[in-house]
């Protein structure tokens, strides 16, 4: 045969096999859609990898402010995985953000949490961090909540906060925000289940 062909023949041996592949549909992802959450709110949630933690962190930012009289409050909430096979006391890391010139956390006590009336008490001091800008004074408060004491909070009908001069409630949004956060803090075991 001579050497055009058999370049003749090649190329359409080629086209003819590689026609019917043109057209496939793209293939499914393996990470199949997650079901919709029985939480309503419009907080946003993300896990990210924090560096620091060395290991994955899910946050809440949540973007309605609280009701106080003077400034924006705004609330965030965040929590680094554990993993369960390594027995650790999950924790959350609590913030109230405060947009305004006026309010003065740092020379507040600590943050004072009320569910249904009663006053709940948690280990740890509150520390402050306070960034300025072009005009306003972003000052945040953050404690660190053990799993029992997000179970209290997050179990009661009213929530109200008080820190410094600022008193402001949680609103039902906040809440459920903060349900569908303490459900992710501890998943059931069997998501963790390895085959062996």
């Amino acid at each position: 045969m001579k050497l055009i062909a058999r370049l003749v023949l090649c190329a359409s041996l080629l086209l003819a096999f590689s026609a019917p592949a043109l057209p496939q549909k793209k293939r499914k992802t393996a990470c199949p859609v997650p079901p919709p959450s029985p939480f309503k709110h419009t907080g946003q949630i993300a896990t990210s990898f924090d560096k620091s933690a060395n290991g994955m962190r899910t946050t809440l930012e949540h973007p309605r402010a609280f009701n106080a009289a003077g400034a924006a409050i705004y609330l965030s909430a965040s929590f680094t995985h554990q993993d369960p096979r390594r027995p650790a006391a999950p924790s959350l890391e609590l913030t109230f953000i405060a947009v305004s010139p006026a309010q003065k956390f740092r020379e507040a006590h600590d943050l004072v949490l009320l569910c249904d009336g009663a006053q709940r008490s948690f280990a740890g001091a509150t520390s402050y961090q306070t960034r300025g800008g072009s005009g306003s004074t972003l000052e945040a408060a953050k404690v660190q909540l053990s799993y029992d004491d997000v179970l209290a909070v997050t179990r009661a009908r009213k929530v109200s906060a008080r820190l410094g001069g600022a008193e402001f409630e949680l609103t039902h949004n906040h809440l459920e925000a903060l349900r569908e956060l303490a459900s992710l803090m501890a998943p059931s075991p069997s998501r963790w289940r390895t085959t062996e």
